[in-house]
């Protein structure tokens, strides 16, 4: 190994001595102090005394001047602010003291570790502050949930009540039908209950729009496709809105083309409540000339289209932009009473729903026309005839339990004008014990009675080994409580208020 040249070791030694402030002292084997040398009073020593003990002029000494090896104190404090690396260094006759300046170096040191323990700190303010973060998160993702559950408790109370509501006009509905049919009934007497009728059909619209947009933000919109007499239908349909026109002086014609089956499969309910709405927003702005409907079916798609087109006032480019929303507002949407807006929204939702659109078409005094489609396949299920006698139904007996005895009575004539027998109770204890006296062939069951619920009694008849067909009736649409029904022993599920041509099919069906 070569060796640094003389030279060059001097020169690195007086850098380093430049650089180094060293004092050095010696010790006799007494412990007196023998020599000194460099700057001690750099040391804060300025008053050494040879002769004298070392430990009495450095304390720091006390105990260490017998070592039998050299060994280093670093950071030794002399007092004030100095600091030094202490070398003992032993010997034969004596023992050397080295004191080498580390106060830079101990306040480099200090003020690193100060920093360590800022940063220390400063991560656990860290940590605290996540975990705060994390616990405000949690109890706002806990305030989330609450408020979600309660905005679904209370779009569920709204939907109830709103259901419970329709049944009233619903039976007004029903019983002005029925006398309407009384022969012997007054002309202005009629007049009368078909404008009572026509204001309650408003009535239920409205309800079923407000109902449908509660189920809307739900996110709980289901279809229930059944077979669906498309011409009986349409002709309920004028039936209500055939007056309207006539005491506005407008022509009022439905054409449904040869091509339409006379049943469909589709969602009646939902079907029926987009007609409803674009009628009714056509009668309400034509003040003059026509409303027409139009019906057509393409049997190689399975498509059924519809047409309603008036001579209205017509709707701007910039309101048709915006017209299916429920909030669309300008001058012409600004007039329309709230539940057409909201209406609109609706039949163009439903309609997607169903595989179709709805779109418009209309220019400012020009009228208008909504167009729109959905997907309906043919049926060819035979329907039941209201008011005819079978042979089937003569011995037929069927329970009704529904606490309302408007429902009641109204469900029992139309059960007994289809030919069976009725029998009926309006709570569920009396309904147990009628259905396990008479076992009657069926038995249509109010799910939402006070006291003994409809849950309740079929989950009793059901242990009892009931085994007949229970048809649920419910306020609700709402999927989860059909499915609940049909959870506990029901064989099918019906949404109150029920026209009677439904309830005369379905009853059919599970007796055959």
């Amino acid at each position: 190994m070569n060796t640094i040249p003389l030279h060059i070791a001097k020169y690195i030694r007086s850098t380093w001595m430049a650089d180094t402030i060293i004092s050095y002292l010696q010790i006799d084997k007494q412990g007196n102090l023998a020599s000194w040398g460099g700057h001690p009073r750099h040391y804060g020593l300025p008053n050494l005394i040879m002769g004298q003990p070392a430990t009495e002029q450095l304390c720091f000494l006390e105990g260490l001047l017998s070592v039998p090896h050299s060994q280093k104190l670093e950071f030794v404090n002399l007092g004030g602010d100095r600091y030094a690396h202490v070398h003992i260094i032993p010997s034969s006759d004596n023992t050397w003291i080295l004191l080498l300046d580390a106060t830079r170096e101990h306040n480099q040191k200090q003020q690193m570790q100060q920093q360590v323990n800022e940063l220390t700190l400063l991560t656990y303010r860290q940590s605290q502050l996540l975990q705060e973060l994390e616990t405000a998160r949690r109890s706002l993702e806990e305030e989330k949930q609450k408020l979600e559950e309660l905005i679904e408790s209370k779009s569920r109370l709204i939907t109830s009540i709103l259901k419970e509501t329709e049944v009233p006009p619903a039976c007004m509905v029903s019983y002005t039908q029925l006398i309407n049919k009384v022969e012997q009934a007054e002309v202005r007497t009629t007049d009368y209950l078909t404008s009572v009728k026509d204001n309650t059909n408003s009535l239920l619209a409205m309800i079923d729009n407000v109902l449908d947009e509660t189920t809307l933000e739900m996110g709980q919109v289901a279809l229930y496709t059944s077979s669906c007499d498309i011409k009986q239908l349409l002709d309920n349909l004028v039936s209500v809105f055939l007056p309207v026109a006539r005491t506005k002086g407008l022509l009022f014609q439905v054409d449904i083309k040869d091509t339409v089956p006379t049943r469909l499969l589709l969602d009646e309910l939902r079907f029926r409540q987009v007609l409803i709405n674009l009628i009714t927003n056509a009668l309400k702005f034509t003040q003059k000339g026509f409303v027409l409907i139009t019906f057509n079916w393409q049997w190689q798609t399975s498509i059924l289209e519809f047409v309603i087109a008036d001579s209205g006032p017509g709707i701007s480019k910039e309101t048709q932009n915006k017209i299916f929303g429920s909030s669309a507002t300008d001058e012409h949407t600004s007039s329309i009473y709230p539940n057409s807006k909201l209406g609109l929204s609706i039949s163009r939702h439903f309609a997607k729903l169903m595989g179709g659109e709805l779109s418009v078409e209309s220019s400012p005094q020009m009228g208008s026309i909504f167009s729109g489609f959905i997907q309906a396949s043919a049926s060819y299920t035979l329907s039941t005839k209201t008011g005819q006698d079978s042979s089937a139904t003569l011995n037929t007996t069927i329970l009704i339990v529904v606490d309302s005895p408007d429902v009641r009575i109204l469900m029992g004539i139309y059960l007994e004008d289809g030919g069976y027998t009725v029998i009926t109770a309006d709570n569920g204890i009396e309904a147990t014990h009628l259905a396990l006296q008479h076992q009657p062939e069926l038995i249509l069951m109010d799910m939402q009675m006070s006291g003994l619920t409809g849950y309740e009694v079929v989950k009793q008849l059901r242990f009892q080994h009931f085994r007949q067909p229970i048809i649920a009736l419910s306020a609700s649409s709402l999927p989860q409580d059909h499915q609940y029904a049909l959870e506990v022993g029901c064989n099918h599920c019906l949404t109150k208020p029920i026209s009677p041509e439904t309830l005369l099919e379905t009853v059919k069906q599970f007796l055959k």
